[in-house]
C-alpha cells in the first residue's frame, strides 16, 4: 500500500522554521495560506485513529494544493505509522515510509542549534509561538534557565540523529534545507524543491513572504550565552579530565627546583 499521487513529506524538528518555509512553498505556488502541520494537527490532535480516515481528511484539506503534501515531527512519524499497520511492523517506522515511498522528501534543518534552543524555550516559557503574536519586547522579563535551555538542545540533538537514522534506514535521499539559508534568500531557496516536483516558481502571484522572525536582539544574546556556556562547561571538563592527581602532583618548589636523583 503506498501513496501513487504525487506528494511532497516535509520533515522537522520544532523551532527550525518549518511552518515558514511550508508557507513559503505553498506562496511560491501561489496558493493562500493553510494549515502546514495537517497530521498533526487535523487527525493526530483530534483522536483519530483510522487511517482510510485520516488520509480522506487530509487529501480535503489539501485539494486546493498544487500537490499533496504535508509536514512532520518524528514522534508523529510513529504515531501515523501505528495507524497505517496496526497489528505492528517490524520496523516501526517502515509503515509511514513505505506508504510513501514515492513522494519527494525534504529535510528542514536549522543549523545553529542555540538559536533554535533559545527559540523553542521562550516559545514554551512565553506561550508565544509565532512572530504575529509577538509584541516588540515580548521576551524581556523572561528569566533564562541554562538546565531547561539544555534539556531543549538535548532534544534536539536526538530528534536530529532520528531523523538521520530514518532517512538512511529507508534508503531516502532528502532535499535539506537550511533555516539559515531559507530566511535571506525567499523564495529561489525552494528551487531544488520545486524542481524535483515539475513545478515551476509563480513569481507572478508571488506575495511578500507571510511568516517572519520571531527572534529578537534578547533572542541572540541569550543564544550567545548558551553557546558560550556550552563550551565553558566542555573546556572546564576537558581540563577536569587531563587534570593530574593531587597526591601525586610535584610541589611547587619541586617543578621549579627537580630535586638531584
Amino acid at each position: 500500500m503506498s501513496f501513487d499521487h504525487p506528494a511532497i513529506i516535509f520533515c522537522a524538528t520544532q523551532r527550525s522554521g518549518s511552518t515558514m518555509i511550508v508557507d513559503d512553498f505553498q506562496n511560491a505556488t501561489g496558493r493562500a495560506a493553510s494549515q502546514t502541520e495537517a497530521f498533526y494537527h487535523l487527525v493526530i490532535n483530534k483522536g483519530i485513529q483510522d487511517w482510510a480516515q485520516a488520509l480522506d481528511i487530509l487529501q480535503r484539506h489539501r485539494a486546493g494544493e498544487a500537490l499533496f503534501f504535508d509536514k512532520v515531527m518524528f514522534p508523529f512519524v510513529l504515531r501515523l505509522s501505528e495507524m497505517i499497520a496496526p497489528n505492528g511492523a517490524p520496523n516501526r517506522t517502515a509503515p509511514f515510509a513505505q506508504f510513501f515511498s514515492k513522494a519527494i522528501w525534504v529535510y528542514i534543518r536549522r543549523a545553529n542549534i542555540f538559536e533554535q534552543t533559545v527559540s523553542k524555550y521562550t516559545a514554551e516559557a512565553l506561550d508565544v509561538w509565532d512572530a504575529a503574536h509577538a509584541s516588540e519586547g515580548f521576551n524581556a522579563t523572561m528569566h533564562f534557565d541554562m538546565n531547561v535551555a539544555r534539556t531543549h538542545m538535548r532534544g534536539f540533538i536526538k530528534e536530529d540523529a532520528q531523523w538521520l537514522a530514518f532517512f538512511k534506514r529507508h534508503g531516502i535521499t532528502p532535499i535539506q534545507i537550511y533555516y539559515e539559508d531559507a530566511v535571506p534568500n525567499f523564495p529561489h531557496y525552494l528551487d531544488p524543491v520545486l524542481a524535483a516536483a515539475g513545478l515551476e516558481l509563480d513569481l507572478a502571484n508571488l506575495r511578500p513572504r507571510r511568516k517572519r522572525k520571531m527572534a529578537n536582539d534578547r533572542s541572540a544574546v541569550l543564544a550567545g550565552v548558551l553557546e558560550s556556556m556550552v563550551q565553558r562547561d566542555l573546556i572546564a571538563h576537558m581540563l577536569e579530565s587531563r587534570a593530574v592527581p593531587v597526591s601525586t602532583a610535584p610541589k611547587q618548589d619541586e617543578r621549579r627546583y627537580p630535586l638531584a636523583p
